[in-house]
């Protein structure tokens, strides 16, 4: 299926128990440029939605199912036909042009089945980032001119990403990983792989503002044992080679140790590092569960 700037796109939204959020990138969604834009909702129930946000509003909402690899998966079962599909997170904040920039650059490279943009600012680096200072940013790079520089990439930064379905059809996303369902995005971009390149393009803009979710104890718990178990889960499986797995384990857990001695991250470190030591003794009980965190 040959993909241009008027191939059909599709922009998919899963979020769950963040309506304020949502509202935000629902605004951003509905300016994007680019004509006969598909837009679905993915969320567990309706409580999860802004007030007033319904099928009339031109979105399609999708409901029961929880965990964002299963919402992203229910949302892609909706669709027909092969369009290009595009996800962002609820905490995105995405430039105007971004829809109509990677279906031309899909057009323009024949051979790529999957991008990712160029993230201005991301909160989940340098600490959660204020819409104003978002929209400020995306709108000063609006006046830079298209450059269609890209490099080639192994992976897709899960807040923001396409593809082209045609060119991996069936292709979903791993279930298995339940609720905010770590590394998704890694395991999705490297079972890809095989059916094209996945590139970076500079023309499609974003910032991941990286909002905090909340859940305290329990949350930092959580992540602690995906930070784990999830790698060695995907190594296991065969999308993760094993470098990989040792690269995204070992930073993490190494940095919760160091960081849980002592600072103002004293504390929710330490949960990580509670949650890393759990999936540690389930791998060496062969007890092989990502989806244990629903219990913890």
């Amino acid at each position: 299926m040959p993909v241009g700037p008027d191939a059909r796109a599709v922009v998919v939204i899963a979020s769950a128990g963040r309506p304020h959020l949502l509202r935000t990138v629902i605004g951003d969604v509905d300016a994007l440029t680019g004509d006969g834009i598909e837009k679905v909702l993915s969320v567990p129930d309706a409580a999860s939605l802004p007030d007033g946000v319904g099928e009339g509003d031109g979105w399609r909402i999708v409901t029961g199912t929880r965990g964002l690899a299963a919402q992203r998966n229910a949302a892609m079962d909706t669709l027909r036909g092969d369009p290009v599909v595009f996800f962002f997170d609820d905490d995105a904040t995405i430039r105007r042009d971004y829809v109509v920039n990677a279906l031309a650059f899909f057009g323009d490279h024949p051979s790529v089945v999957g991008v990712t943009g160029r993230v201005l600012l991301d909160g989940a680096v340098s600490g959660e980032v204020p819409v104003e200072t978002a929209r400020a940013a995306l709108a000063a790079s609006s006046a830079d001119p298209r450059t269609g520089a890209w490099t080639r990439a192994r992976e897709l930064y899960g807040c923001n990403f396409a593809v082209r379905t045609s060119g991996a059809p069936g292709l979903r996303f791993d279930s298995r990983l339940p609720l905010y369902s770590w590394l998704e995005d890694h395991d999705f971009a490297r079972r890809l792989m095989p059916y094209g390149v996945l590139a970076k393009v500079d023309d499609c803009v974003i910032v991941h503002r990286a909002a905090a979710s909340g859940g305290g104890r329990q949350a930092h718990e959580r992540l602690g044992y995906s930070q784990v178990m999830n790698p060695y889960y995907l190594w296991r499986k065969g999308s993760f080679p094993f470098w990989l797995l040792l690269n995204e384990t070992i930073k993490r857990v190494a940095k919760n140790l160091v960081y849980s001695v002592g600072g103002s991250e004293r504390e929710w470190r330490r949960r990580r590092v509670h949650g890393n030591a759990l999936a540690c003794a389930d791998i060496v009980r062969r007890r092989i569960t990502p989806e244990r965190i629903a219990e913890l």
